[in-house]
C-alpha cells in the first residue's frame, strides 16, 4: 500500500545538521528522513560525508524512502571509498529497493576498481533481477578478488539465464590455485557455487563438482542434494544414495529421500 502521509516541514532540523555533537546531528538527519519531503534531498546527500555511523545510518535510509534516483550515484560512491563501510548492508538495500532505476549504474559498478563497490553491485542486480546485468555478471567470473566472484555466483544461480552455462562450465574446469579465496571462502566453495547455477539450468556438468562435496563439504548436504535432483541424468541417483547409506538418520539422509522421491529417472 503506498505511503500517503504528507511530507513534514524540514526547516526545524537544517541548522543541527553541522552541530559539533554527532547525537545531536544525527537526531537533526533522522528527522529529515522521517520527513518524507522531497526537499530533504540534498542535505540527506550531504550527511553521507559524516564521520558518524549514526547519521549516515539515517541518510541511507532517508534517501531509500524518499525513491528519488538522483541519491543512486553517490550512494555508489560511497561503496567505493576506501575506509571502513558500516553501513554496506544499509547501502545496498536501498539501492535494491531503486529497482529498475538502479541497473544502469549498478552494472557499470562491476566494472569499479573498488572490490566491495563490485560486489554489492553484483548482490544487488541479482535480487532486482534485471537481465541486463547477466553479461557484467558473467565477466566477473574472472575477477581477482573472492567478495565479487562470489556474489556474482549466487546473482548468476538465481538468474538461471542459458548465457551463463557454458562461462560456468569453464569456471569448474579451472585449478582450484586459480580461483580467488580467503579465509572465508575457499576455492571449492567457489566452484560449488558455480556447480549450483549451473545446476539450476539442468546442466549435467555441474555434476563431478557436486559429488565432490560428499567427501569435501558434507555441511552443505542439504543444498548440494536439491541441486543434483535438478539434473536429468542417470549418475545422480547413486550419488545421492550415498547420503543414505552414510546414516540414514541425518539430515542428509532425509534430503536425500525427499529428492529421490521425485526422480524421474
Amino acid at each position: 500500500m503506498l505511503n500517503r502521509r504528507m511530507p513534514k516541514p524540514i526547516d526545524p532540523y537544517l541548522p543541527d545538521l553541522r552541530h559539533p555533537d554527532a547525537k545531536v546531528r544525527r537526531a537533526a538527519v533522522k528527522g529529515l528522513r522521517q520527513s518524507r519531503n522531497p526537499a530533504a534531498l540534498p542535505h540527506l546527500i550531504a550527511a553521507l560525508d559524516d564521520g558518524s555511523f549514526g547519521v549516515i545510518f539515517h541518510a541511507v535510509r532517508g534517501l531509500e524512502a524518499l525513491g528519488d534516483p538522483a541519491a543512486i550515484p553517490p550512494l555508489i560512491a560511497m561503496l567505493e571509498r576506501d575506509r571502513s563501510c558500516d553501513v554496506c548492508d544499509e547501502i545496498g538495500a536501498a539501492l535494491t529497493e531503486f529497482g529498475d532505476a538502479a541497473v544502469g549504474p549498478l552494472i557499470d559498478a562491476l566494472r569499479s576498481p573498488s572490490p566491495r563497490a563490485r560486489s554489492i553491485a553484483a548482490r544487488c542486480l541479482g535480487q532486482i533481477g534485471d537481465p541486463l546485468a547477466v553479461p557484467g555478471l558473467i565477466a566477473l567470473l574472472d575477477d581477482p578478488h573472492p567478495w565479487p566472484l562470489s556474489a556474482a555466483l549466487a546473482a548468476l544461480w538465481r538468474f538461471k539465464d542459458v548465457r551463463a552455462a557454458d562461462p560456468l562450465a569453464a569456471f569448474l574446469t579451472r585449478s582450484e590455485d586459480a580461483i580467488p579465496a580467503d579465509e572465508i571462502t575457499s576455492p571449492y566453495a567457489q566452484k560449488r557455487a558455480a556447480a549450483y547455477a549451473l545446476a539450476e539450468l539442468g546442466d549435467p556438468r555441474a555434476i563431478d563438482t557436486l559429488a565432490d562435496a560428499y567427501t569435501r563439504d558434507r555441511g552443505s548436504c542439504v543444498t548440494t542434494i536439491q541441486q543434483l535432483g535438478k539434473i536429468h541424468d542417470p549418475r545422480v541417483r547413486p550419488l545421492i544414495e550415498r547420503y543414505l547409506d552414510a546414516d540414514p538418520q541425518t539430515l542428509c539422509a532425509s534430503q536425500a529421500r525427499a529428492t529421490l522421491e521425485h526422480l524421474a529417472f
